[in-house]
């Protein structure tokens, strides 16, 4: 038998947290040195049935470390963190590095629970950053210089130019606007690249398109 009610949570000894509680009368909500709870462990762990029982014995959901972690933000696995919301684990929480247990899970890899929070909570799923979307579109936005150089097309490069201009002024308004709220205007920047392509003319459009695919599949 575990020496003590996190490690026996932590092993899913079912058994010997029933004894811990019931017959020497530790707290439900016991933490360990480092703040962690016998919930914490058995969440970590992935133990249904501990945990259930230590919902059942009035365990506190949104217990919390030292560094505001509750047991939602140990969660792995979509069916765990699920049992956990159900029971009143508040997905929203922010902890002390003002993460929400979705970032967190992001943070871990743990992209199903994350996906999941996300979609409870209503936060958008993060996107590229905005100086990363800047950095893959900044190709189609640079003008050529070796035309410029070419007097018999200096005027259609002007155009050209003045064209490349006003697109990449639009998609840093729209990337700004999105940097300030949060709000996601991917359908916004999908418009503004449409446009691009259509003036590009057939055959860069056609570059252009396979440059787009390309990012997108990076």
């Amino acid at each position: 038998m575990s020496h003590n009610i996190w490690l026996a949570a932590s092993d899913g000894d079912l058994e010997a947290v029933k004894k811990f509680i019931e017959e020497k009368g530790v707290s439900v909500d016991a933490q360990d040195e480092f703040g962690y709870s016998a919930l914490h462990a058995a969440a970590s762990y992935g133990h249904k049935d501990l945990i259930q029982y230590l919902l059942e014995k009035g365990a506190d959901v949104n217990i919390q470390d030292p560094e505001g972690d509750s047991p939602l933000f140990v969660c792995e696995t979509v069916d765990i963190a699920e049992m956990l919301v159900k029971a009143g684990a508040d997905a929203k929480h922010v902890n002390e590095n003002e993460m929400t247990a979705a970032e967190n899970a992001e943070e871990e890899e743990w992209t199903e629970v994350a996906y999941y929070l996300r979609e409870l909570t209503g936060v958008p799923h993060p996107e590229e950053d905005v100086d990363d979307l800047e950095d893959d579109m900044s190709h189609l936005l640079v003008d050529d210089d070796e035309k410029k150089e070419d007097d018999e097309d200096k005027d259609a490069n002007a155009d050209e130019s003045d064209d490349k201009e006003e697109f990449k002024n639009r998609i840093e308004a729209i990337m700004k606007a999105t940097e300030a709220d949060g709000v996601n205007r991917d359908l916004e920047l999908q418009a503004v690249v449409s446009e691009m392509l259509a003036a590009a003319g057939p055959d860069a459009a056609a570059a252009l398109s396979k440059e787009i695919q390309a990012q997108a599949n990076k």
